[in-house]
């Protein structure tokens, strides 16, 4: 009399068909991590938590950087990563900071209420007190002639400083309580500048002295960073809605462009050379650039996370520098375009690869199947054989 015997060979099998397709699929949907074109710096002095920054175009390559919280400033050397920090002599918190073509910083004192001069070869301050009580100087920007402009965003005023003489000339902003934001100023030497609240652009002729504000057409867009391309173009940051905006004072016309991440809070903007248009996106984490002869925005996202991004700043090679402001994020960023061209081109050669390996897999997928379910198909006729023969 034969005896019985139990096959528990198609449990198995059917698990290994399962389990060897599981294993295809999961090889043929892999990708691969992209490279990140963003080079982080720690700065080794804990929270220092830096907001605006600065670059010095001389030669020298220096950054500059303006603490948050406290009444000092930071310098940053790319040739030997060595930081070194500077203390104001004067009480209050630095707003925004700018290099003169001179190599000497000059510093918006917000809470000071006044404007300094910080000279590193000789370490020396000077201060420049504003007549206007609590006028909040935030931003600045230095004409061809050397005169400081600044605005006042308490004061509600935008006014010069003449290094020579140290004297002060305000203007007042026409809409009340615009709380100006930011100032730039274009090769014809005309002063233009933000208004947050006003939801407006002013520019201001500092021969006429008179100052003309254009409504933004995009409601609450909360204007913020300027810059002025080489084209006389007048491009800033709207925070609120996501965009850049553009306007053109030959045409007084604007345009918008409109960044693909959703709220991204963009805090920052700077033009390159070559017409290029580098942003922050605060909330975004991300730094963007637009290029507008192809109408194309590219976003890299920041390797730390939450890093808080607030100001860039782009040198005469085309390098973009950040600042990331949260506490424990505590790093400038370095951004350089060259690296985007190579690591797109590295991507664009591995898509490729990747595509290829895929088709390799998915064949190799059929395959096993295949063969899994031919020698299930042989259990299984085994197994009834072996039935029919008790």
């Amino acid at each position: 009399m034969a005896k019985t015997v139990k096959l528990r060979i198609f449990p198995i099998m059917a698990q290994i068909l399962f389990a060897s397709i599981f294993f295809c699929l999961i090889m043929a949907g892999g990708s691969t991590a992209a490279d990140s074109v963003i080079k982080e710096f720690v700065i080794p002095i804990p929270a220092v938590s830096p907001a605006r920054i600065a670059i010095v175009n001389d030669g020298s390559g220096h950054i500059w950087l303006a603490y948050q919280n406290e009444n000092k400033i930071l310098r940053f050397t790319p040739s030997d990563n060595a930081f070194k920090e500077h203390v104001i002599p004067y009480p209050g918190v630095p707003a925004g900071i700018v290099a003169a073509k001179d190599g000497s910083i000059w510093i918006a004192n917000s809470s000071g209420n006044s404007i300094i001069n910080f000279n590193p070869s000789t370490d020396k301050y000077k201060s420049f007190p504003i007549k206007t009580v609590d006028s909040n100087p935030y931003d600045l920007a230095i004409a061809e002639n050397g005169t400081v402009w600044f605005i006042e965003r308490e004061g509600n005023k935008v006014a010069s400083l003449s290094p020579e003489t140290g004297v002060i000339k305000e203007h007042t902003i026409p809409t009340p309580s615009s709380h100006p934001s930011a100032v730039a100023i274009d090769k014809m030497g005309i002063v233009w500048f933000t208004e947050m609240d006003g939801n407006k652009l002013a520019s201001l002729d500092p021969v006429k002295g008179k100052i003309i504000e254009h409504i933004i057409p995009t409601p609450f867009a909360n204007p913020s960073s300027i810059a002025i391309d080489g084209n006389g173009m007048v491009w800033f940051a709207e925070m609120l809605t996501g965009r850049i905006g553009m306007f053109n004072p030959s045409l007084k016309a604007f345009n918008e462009v409109i960044v693909p991440t959703l709220s991204p809070v963009i805090s920052s903007i700077a033009i390159d050379q070559k017409g290029l248009v580098w942003f922050v996106e605060n909330r975004g984490n991300k730094i963007g650039v637009f290029d507008p002869v192809s109408a194309v925005v590219s976003e890299y996202e920041i390797p730390t996370s939450k890093s808080l991004p607030t100001s860039i700043a782009v040198d005469r090679e085309g390098i973009a520098w950040f600042t990331e402001s949260d506490r424990d994020a505590n790093r400038i960023g370095k951004l350089d375009i060259s690296d985007t061209l190579k690591v797109g081109k590295k991507q664009e050669e591995s898509a490729k690869d990747d595509k290829s390996d895929r088709i390799s897999q998915m064949l190799m997928m059929v395959f096993i199947a295949l063969v899994s379910i031919s020698l299930l198909a042989i259990v299984i006729r085994f197994i009834l054989r072996g039935k029919g023969n008790k």
